[in-house]
C-alpha cells in the first residue's frame, strides 16, 4: 500500500442535503422509499464506506454530525467547501460527497474513487456511460485552499471546481438501479414511483 493511499478512516463522508427540492414539492430527503426515508437509504449505504459520516443541510434526527454552511448557501459547492473546512479541522485527508436523492450508488464507491486518485489529482468523480456525477466525488483536503480561492472568484459549478483541481473520472458500469442506473436520482414524484417499482420487482 503506497504512502498516498487513502483508507476509509482517512475520509469524512458528507451527504449533501441542502437543496430546495423545487421539482419534488417538499424536502425529498424525507420522501418515503420502501418504508424508509430517502436519506436513510443513502446513509445506510454511505456510512460503512467512510471514517465518519456527516450531513450538510438540516438535522434529520439520524444521530450524525451536522455541518453548517460556512457562508451563504449558493448550491452544492458551498456544502463541499464547508465540509472540507470541517474535515481539515478534524484531521481527515479527504471528503467523500454523496447526494441525498440517489439511493442505489455502489457499495464500493469510495474505495474505487480513492483507487483512481493519483498524487497529481485533487478529486475523483463518478461517471457512467459518458454521464458525469459530480456530487459523487472524493476531494483531497490538500486542494481546499484552491477551492476557497475559486469560490471567492464566483465559481459555483461542481464540475468547474473539479476541473480546476485536476479531477479524474472513475468509470462505473451499469448495475443495480432503475434502468441499470446505479446513480438514478429522485427529483420528482414520478421518479420516486419508478424507484419504488424497481425495488418491488427486484
Amino acid at each position: 500500500m503506497g504512502a498516498d493511499t487513502l483508507t476509509a478512516r482517512d475520509i469524512l463522508g458528507v451527504v449533501l442535503a441542502g437543496g430546495r427540492s423545487r421539482r419534488f414539492g417538499c424536502d425529498k430527503a424525507i420522501a418515503q422509499l420502501d418504508n424508509r426515508q430517502l436519506i436513510e437509504h443513502v446513509v445506510a449505504r454511505a456510512k460503512p464506506q467512510v471514517g465518519i459520516l456527516a450531513i450538510s443541510g438540516r438535522d434529520y434526527g439520524l444521530g450524525l454530525p451536522l455541518i453548517p454552511d460556512a457562508m451563504a448557501s449558493e448550491g452544492p459547492l458551498t456544502g463541499v467547501v464547508s465540509a472540507m473546512q470541517w474535515a481539515e479541522t478534524a484531521g481527515f485527508s479527504a471528503v467523500a460527497t454523496f447526494s441525498c436523492d440517489t439511493p442505489f450508488f455502489p457499495a464500493d464507491l469510495v474505495a474505487r474513487l480513492a483507487a483512481k486518485l493519483t498524487p497529481a489529482s485533487g478529486c475523483s468523480f463518478a461517471s457512467t456511460c459518458g454521464t458525469r456525477h459530480p456530487v459523487f466525488a472524493l476531494w483531497r483536503i490538500s486542494v481546499l485552499g484552491r477551492l476557497q480561492e475559486d469560490y471567492t472568484t464566483g465559481i459555483r459549478s461542481l464540475m468547474a471546481a473539479q476541473d480546476r483541481i485536476g479531477a479524474v473520472a472513475t468509470v462505473f458500469d451499469e448495475g443495480p438501479g432503475p434502468g441499470g442506473d446505479m446513480f438514478f436520482n429522485i427529483n420528482s414524484r414520478a421518479e420516486q414511483a419508478l424507484a419504488q417499482a424497481w425495488l418491488a420487482a427486484s
